[in-house]
């Protein structure tokens, strides 16, 4: 599992039901917890989502941040980056040396954020990165509540919400990131869970284009029952 230019290996795996991680001596003492949140998780989330894993998921713990950044694939990436996908497996930073602006607890979380990922992808390649993004968030719980509750306190006093259209950055996730994308997308989906369910998300899910069909409304009821929740819920 050779992942840079230099001599650097994740040569150390622990395998479980449906995971296989790889990761280095460095962090051997935060595999069990990384492997538990994996496992412990699973059945929820592949049964909210109708969708099993088609293979046993591979995922990857990079020991210093330069490492992962380079493994993704974008070693210029921002500091704040904990984790994303390549080639159908997921990679994290290391919970025990966490990236700016994280803790142990996020990134054992962002975990499970990825592994959300990847049966979302295997729904649906095609939807909105502010879906993607909300579910992963919401169902993970990797991001802090309360920055959370603090920036979109913030946008509803000061009338600067941003509009689906405006979340919906595609593969550009430092964009969705400086418009307070994983923020805002987490309330998006907690919006939908809470006026329609599970069912009508997963409906979402696998055919966002029928929004009316689904919901009732077009996107942009849907967006402004979105603002109404955010005002009177934050």
């Amino acid at each position: 599992m050779i992942q840079t230019k230099d001599t650097y290996k994740l040569n150390k795996r622990k395998n479980t039901q449906r995971f296989m991680i790889y990761y280095t001596e460095t962090d051997k003492t935060c595999i069990d917890q990384i492997a538990d949140i994996l496992e412990n998780n699973y059945q929820s989330i592949s049964k909210k989502f109708n969708q099993e894993l088609k293979d046993k998921l591979e995922v990857e713990i990079h020991s210093e941040h330069h490492q992962l950044l380079n493994a993704l694939g974008f070693p210029n990436g921002p500091k704040w980056v904990r984790g994303g996908m390549n080639s159908n497996k997921i990679l994290i930073a290391s919970p025990l040396n966490p990236p700016y602006g994280s803790d142990f607890d996020g990134v054992v979380k962002t975990a499970v954020h990825e592994f959300i990922h990847i049966i979302l992808g295997q729904i649906n390649q095609d939807i909105p990165r502010w879906l993607d993004e909300g579910i992963a968030s919401y169902e993970a719980k990797d991001n802090n509540v309360d920055w959370i509750k603090r920036t979109v306190s913030s946008g509803v006093q000061n009338n600067l919400i941003p509009t689906f259209k405006q979340l919906n950055t595609g593969k550009d996730f430092e964009t969705f990131f400086n418009r307070d994308g994983y923020q805002y997308s987490y309330t998006i989906v907690e919006s939908i869970v809470y006026n329609f369910g599970y069912d009508k998300l997963n409906e979402f899910i696998r055919m966002p284009d029928k929004c009316y069909e689904i919901f009732k409304c077009t996107l942009i009821e849907l967006q402004n029952k979105w603002f109404d929740f955010i005002k009177y819920n934050y």
